[in-house]
């Protein structure tokens, strides 16, 4: 099996996480070590419990945030990513293990991306952050099949393509590695010397091959050569064999989620907590999280997550809320915390002192 995601946690920490199937590995670049791993994500992410994010995913990246030279401390903005699997992504605080929100659809949250037909199962994905004077310009590729689309974090829209990797990207055809790659990592060398130049690399990783790519120069720095040979660290683990990667979970049903948020007297309501469907056999499947930001929680009155399910209809027992809503006058409005037994495609309301939640549920047959 081979590497099927990987991202690094920051702007300021170049240790790399490695993704395959539902367990991953924290792995040291410089060092050629592994320092965490391989773990469960479930165990090392516990925010992504009950989630179609613990059992794998497709690409992650951190968020792009700009540092400010007057501020004392660096912003909280620089442990959060984004995590993409299928059509959805949540986006993820990786110092407090939490959700900040989701899952939501990539499509209508990243402009540009469907008309490019990357609004869905991405191969690869890295932030670039390169120096320009006074600054960094932050950007994203991502990849998908024979093609790659670069997105501009500062205007939040695809800035280019899709474009052929193998046009774009020098001696990736030649190595095999024009088309449907399992990952990407991105690691930046700092500069020997106070002033002195840092290097940008990433590395093409598909099957147990990788091919090291020098960002600055635009060329490849070598030939494909065996993971663990790249990365002798690796060797003995999984992520080293070219034997396929497990497939995900099969699909066993589509869902199609829309939640109204009512808080009385408030025409746009700040909600945030989390809805869930409680199955069967004692587990949970959460539908959409929000955490509690105060003042900078987003303001919503509706949610429409739609995403695959590896159970059916017949095995939910019943829809959970935990909704409250942020008041910057009055403290916190209990909006939902209650369960409805599940009877079908429908609508489900709790209802409190201060409002309701609504979610209508549609949910179809894997064909």
């Amino acid at each position: 099996m081979t590497i099927q995601a990987t991202f690094n946690r920051s702007q300021l920490k170049w240790d790399t996480y490695m993704f395959l199937g539902d367990q991953y590995l924290l792995y040291s670049l410089t060092d050629n070590v592994v320092r965490v791993g391989p773990r469960a994500i479930s165990t090392g992410w516990p925010g992504l419990q009950d989630t179609q994010f613990a059992t794998a995913i497709d690409a992650a990246v951190p968020f792009s945030w700009r540092l400010n030279p007057m501020a004392m401390d660096l912003p909280i903005e620089k442990d959060y990513l984004y995590i993409f699997r299928g059509d959805q992504y949540v986006r993820y605080d990786v110092a407090n293990e939490q959700i900040l929100y989701g899952p939501l659809e990539i499509a209508p949250l990243w402009p540009g991306m469907k008309d490019a037909g990357f609004e869905r199962d991405l191969d690869a994905a890295f932030l670039d952050q390169q120096d320009v004077p006074f600054g960094t310009v932050d950007t994203y590729y991502f990849f998908k099949g024979d093609k790659f689309v670069t997105y501009d974090a500062l205007t939040d829209r695809v800035s280019g393509g899709p474009y052929s990797i193998a046009a774009k990207w020098p001696g990736l055809k030649e190595a095999g590695l024009d088309r449907d790659l399992d990952a990407v990592v991105y690691q930046i060398i700092p500069p020997a010397v106070l002033a002195g130049t840092k290097r940008r690399l990433c590395y093409f990783v598909k099957g147990d091959q990788v091919l090291q790519f020098d960002l600055d120069e635009w060329k490849p720095l070598s030939g494909a050569r065996g993971i663990s040979d790249m990365w002798p660290g690796l060797k003995g683990t999984e992520f080293t064999a070219a034997t396929p990667a497990p497939a995900y979970p099969p699909v066993k049903a589509r869902a199609d989620f829309r939640i109204t948020f009512v808080n009385d007297g408030e025409y746009e309501p700040e909600p945030y907590g989390s809805i869930r469907l409680d199955l069967k056999d004692g587990s949970h499947f959460r539908i959409w999280t929000q955490k509690n930001q105060g003042n900078s929680t987003p303001t919503r009155n509706s949610a429409a997550p739609s995403m695959n399910l590896p159970f059916t209809a017949n095995d939910i027992a019943k829809v959970g809320f935990w909704v409250d809503e942020y008041d910057l006058t009055s403290g916190d409005d209990f909006l939902a915390r209650d369960t409805k037994d599940f009877t079908g495609n429908g609508s489900y309301t709790v209802s409190s002192d201060d409002g309701h939640v609504t979610v209508d549920i549609t949910i179809t047959p894997a064909s």
